[in-house]
């Protein structure tokens, strides 16, 4: 009997819809920032890595947008926020 193996590709090889995307308090919560900050970071943000799901149209109740964001997009919002050149 031979057992199927599951081969995980490695994170440059993965196309952005293969990785695993995670809500804006899964990444407030690893660099310690509000939720309301990274969120800011991502709100005209766009491209690959990116998911938004507008939720309108809820009678009586405010619209909303959720944010899933990849290890990728992450990266490049949190190295362009956290520069050097932007620390006092």
């Amino acid at each position: 009997m031979i057992e199927s193996q599951r081969v995980v590709p490695a994170l440059s090889e993965m196309s952005a819809f293969e990785e695993r995307h995670y809500p804006i308090s899964y990444w407030a919560s690893l660099w310690g920032f509000s939720q309301k900050t990274v969120r800011e970071w991502f709100r005209d943000e766009s491209g690959p890595g990116i998911l938004r799901q507008r939720n309108t149209g809820r009678r009586s109740k405010r619209d909303y947008t959720t944010i899933m964001i990849s290890a990728r997009a992450a990266a490049r919002a949190y190295s362009r926020h956290t520069a050097k050149e932007l620390i006092h």
